[in-house]
Formats: C-alpha cells, sequence, structure tokens
C-alpha cells in the first residue's frame, strides 16, 4: 500500500526515517479485512472504502504510537526465534530441562510431548465472498497472546477490552487447530508508567508490564458476529456519508459530560465538586444558597485522532464544532 506523507510538525530526518519504515505485509485484494478492520466502526470502514486516496494520507508524527508497537512485535518475534534465550527464560521461570527441550518454534506439525508455539503467523479464511484475514502475535501451547503498548489509564478503566475479545476471538475463529485456549493474554507495556504512582495508589499497576487475561466468545458466536458485520458493510457500501450510521459514544471512546459546581463564583481554579448530572449539581447549588455557579464540560472523543477518514467526517467536524473532539 503507497502511503502519501505530510510533515507538518517538523520532524526531523532520523526520526522520519524511523517513523516511516513499514515492512507490514498489506493485502491489496479487494475484498480483504483483516482482524483489525472488521473491528472497526461501519462509518469508518466504508468512508475508507469510498475515499481511498483520503486514507492513505498519514501525517508523520502521528505514527510513533504504531512504530513502538510495530517494534515490539519484531522484538517478541526475534525473541521468540532465539531458542536458547527461550530456555534460558523458561529455567528462570521454574520449568526444568524437559520443559524447555519440548519448545518447538512454528512447527509443520506436533510431535507427543512437544510445546508449539506459534509466532506472528498470517492466516485467512474466506466467509460470505470476503476474505477475513489476520496475524496474531504468539500462541503458547494453545493460548493466544497479544501484546499492547499503551497508557496506564487503557488498563485501568479497561477501555480496550471489547476489542480485545473481538480480536483475539476472530483469531481464534481463522485458526482454532491452533488457538484452543478460551481466553487471551493481553501483555501490558505501558508507556506512561509511574513508579512514584505505583508506591501511591493501589489500583494503580505494581510493575511497568504486566498480563491481563479476557474471555473470548465461542466459534459461533464469533462466526455470527463477523457475518452480521458484513451484512452491514455490504449494505452501506454505496450509502452516502449522511446515511451511514455514526460511530457510537463506545466506538468513540467518549468521555462522560461532566457538571462543574464552583462554590465561589471568584475562584474557577478548581471546582468545588464534580457531578455527572445537571440535577446533582443544582442540589448542591441550592444546599449552599444559590451562591455558587455550575460549568458544564462536555464529553470529549478520543478515538478520532486514530481513523484514517476523520479529515473528511462530517460527525467527527460537528464534533470538533461542539467542543468534543480536540484535532
Amino acid at each position: 500500500m503507497a502511503f502519501e506523507y505530510t510533515n507538518n510538525n517538523n520532524i526531523s530526518l532520523p526520526l522520519a526515517v524511523f517513523l516511516m519504515y513499514d515492512d507490514y505485509n498489506y493485502d491489496e485484494r479487494s475484498n480483504s479485512i483483516s482482524a483489525t478492520g472488521l473491528i472497526r466502526p461501519i462509518r469508518q470502514l466504508v468512508l475508507a472504502q469510498q475515499n481511498p486516496t483520503e486514507a492513505k494520507t498519514v501525517e508523520i508524527s502521528e505514527l510513533v504510537a504504531s512504530r513502538m508497537g510495530s517494534a515490539i512485535h519484531k522484538g517478541c518475534e526475534e525473541a521468540w526465534t532465539d531458542l536458547p534465550t527461550v530456555k534460558k527464560a523458561l529455567k528462570t521461570l521454574g520449568a526444568n530441562d524437559d520443559a524447555a527441550d519440548s519448545i518447538r518454534i512454528n512447527p509443520a506439525f506436533v510431535k507427543h510431548g512437544e510445546t508449539p508455539v506459534y509466532v506472528e503467523q498470517r492466516i485467512e479464511k474466506t466467509i460470505d465472498d470476503f476474505i477475513i484475514s489476520g496475524q496474531y502475535d504468539l500462541v503458547l501451547d494453545g493460548v493466544l497472546n497479544d501484546f499492547k503498548s499503551t497508557s496506564v489509564w487503557t488498563y485501568i478503566f479497561d477501555s480496550s477490552a471489547d476489542s480485545y475479545i473481538k480480536q483475539g476471538s476472530i483469531y481464534k475463529w481463522l485458526s482454532p487447530d491452533k488457538i484452543t485456549s478460551d481466553y487471551i493474554n493481553i501483555n501490558y507495556i505501558f508507556t506512561d508508567w509511574s513508579a512514584a504512582k505505583a508506591r501511591e495508589k493501589k489500583d494503580y499497576p505494581q510493575f511497568k508490564a504486566i498480563t491481563k487475561k479476557y474471555n473470548l466468545w465461542s466459534i459461533e458466536e464469533t462466526e455470527n458476529w463477523i457475518r452480521n458485520k458484513l451484512d452491514t458493510y455490504k449494505l452501506h457500501l454505496n450509502t452516502p456519508q449522511e446515511g451511514l450510521p455514526e460511530c457510537t459514544d463506545e466506538e468513540l471512546w467518549a468521555t462522560e459530560e461532566t457538571f462543574k459546581y464552583y462554590k465561589n463564583p471568584n475562584k474557577l481554579d478548581r471546582s468545588t465538586k464534580n457531578f455527572k448530572t445537571m440535577d446533582e449539581a443544582l442540589i448542591r447549588k441550592s444546599e449552599d444558597g444559590d451562591v455558587g455557579i455550575i460549568k458544564t464540560v462536555p464529553g470529549t472523543v478520543k478515538h478520532c485522532p486514530y481513523c484514517p477518514v476523520v479529515s473528511i467526517c462530517t460527525q467527527a467536524e460537528a464534533m470538533r464544532v461542539s467542543g468534543r473532539l480536540i484535532l
């Protein structure tokens, strides 16, 4: 896939070369949809299909998170193909020599007593004239693992749980012979972890890297979801933008509207208390003798900046005007 790049933020040449390097094997078949693509909002999928040139324009400075994730995945792949390192890690974690010697990386077939490990394997399956494809990170003895470099708050609020479950379930549907577990391990690597906050807050992750288990859907449930998503996608392929379904708050990673109450109208640097509803704020204001003021702060959306068609999306423009979207 050929991208057009912009450098509006004056990224230096050394950084630009790193950020623009992309060895991903893109699938150019018109009827192919990746597992990650399938879980995107219908509006985004259709607009990208209708505006292929727009979807290929990329600002270099916005590639940092993507390239960090790619580097981690590449490091994982290379590490697992180095058997001495794998065996050393197993022994460090308490495994005996037999367990370490049983490891087989990307085997064509598995013999009795061997432990298969599949790394960065591309798989695909045809359904309803569409090719669904995917490339998982790691399958260790039947258990699917994915590596995510992300913020601590993504972990604390579990805001991406739905996406992780859908993506993992699609991978299992694609490769049920290798992915036999009914859960996925998400291996978080935090990009903004703070040792000080870990000491202060019990609900804060105590380490910079942590693993969490998520239950996957059944094969039947996953296939039903895929068929329904494809039906909706086909239904709207030729639908003008004004007729497309709008992205939901869940898909937009939207925060809730907040009502900030200030008891002293002359001190607005910090609110006295924040409320989820105007009624709650009005009750507090009444209790204080109606001397304070209430400011409504619209909820914001976090997903749009990562959408390749945000610049032409009328829903995004409306949210920008209303203050819900900051680009």
